[in-house]
């Protein structure tokens, strides 16, 4: 959409035939946070100051033409989800940057609101850039008969509450009906979210470290059920991919799923595993569907969050 934008990386690129794709240049010697603060700043300072996007939650403290996008504020309401030096940069680092920054971009209006009443943001400084299904998705489902199978996707950390959804599901009637699969880092599963491993034997459970693309949207187009319990999210794509994979959903009652699922979902309450238990059994043996998700699709689009940005960066005046 932006022909002469220019992307900028480290030196530790892990997907080569994207950056190719994308022309990106390399600069600097440092890799992450100290790339980002240091090697970043310094080059674009020896390039004439050009207005900069950075679309992951941080950016360069030292540099005053940013732009950027902050997802959620997890680390501000449960810093114990993350390691104390992780949580403890983030809260120093992100109000100087939304302090600082020339125009901010957030993925749903509560967390907007969020960064409005805890950093006192004028909200005219912050747009809303809603996430969307990739085009890869879009071009990948294929529509297929529905299997009995409860998918949920995300990492393992105890924000995604995955313990829950397993409690619940072993104390279900569903357990011999339907197989439960998890998609997310296998690696940390018992020693970071709190599961049982014992629970996990002998049972109808799957998960998975990590799948492609195309057999996460296969597991979609398969799954019967969408489930996502988490305790704080700034979106929840995988529900949104849920819903345009023509799954039942089951979410947990937190503001921004209502904000935006409202209508398309089922919530219960992600700390009650007997309402868990109670709503995954109604919902199975339902005939609930998504119904028409022509305007959330239309809404929830990177084509029109992208039109936003630029349009929002080429409007603003710029600093001296």
């Amino acid at each position: 959409m932006h022909p002469d934008t220019v992307f900028l990386t480290p030196k530790n690129i892990l997907h080569n035939d994207i950056a190719a794709e994308l022309g990106a240049i390399v600069v600097g010697r440092n890799t992450g946070h100290l790339w980002e603060q240091a090697d970043l700043p310094f080059y674009l300072a020896r390039n004439g100051r050009p207005p900069l996007f950075s679309p992951a939650n941080t950016a360069p403290l030292a540099y005053r033409n940013n732009y950027f996008t902050l997802h959620d504020l997890a680390f501000y309401h449960h810093p114990e989800w993350n390691s104390k030096a992780f949580s403890t940069w983030y809260n120093i680092l992100i109000p100087r940057l939304v302090i600082g920054c020339r125009h901010l971009f957030t993925v749903s209006k509560t967390v907007k609101d969020e960064i409005v009443k805890y950093y006192k943001t004028p909200p005219a400084k912050i747009s809303v850039t809603y996430n969307g299904i990739s085009s890869v998705m879009q071009s990948a489902l294929q529509r297929q008969p529905k299997e009995k199978i409860i998918l949920a996707v995300g990492t393992f950390n105890k924000r995604k509450n995955h313990q829950n959804l397993v409690q619940a599901y072993l104390s279900s009637g569903l357990t011999k009906e339907y197989q439960l699969v998890i998609i997310g880092d296998k690696n940390r599963v018992f020693a970071d979210t709190g599961i049982d491993e014992s629970s996990l034997t002998n049972t109808n459970i799957k998960i998975y470290d990590r799948l492609t693309s195309g057999e996460l949207i296969n597991m979609y187009a398969k799954a019967e059920m969408v489930v996502s319990l988490s305790l704080y999210e700034g979106f929840g794509i995988p529900v949104l991919e849920g819903l345009y994979a023509g799954c039942k959903v089951v979410c947990s009652d937190i503001p921004v799923y209502h904000e935006l699922y409202d209508g398309h979902a089922t919530f219960c309450n992600p700390n009650d595993i007997r309402n868990i238990t109670t709503t995954l059994e109604q919902v199975a043996h339902s005939n609930i569907a998504p119904g028409n998700i022509d305007t959330l699709l239309n809404k929830c689009n990177y084509g029109h969050s992208a039109q936003l940005i630029l349009d929002t960066i080429k409007g603003t005046p710029k600093k001296k």
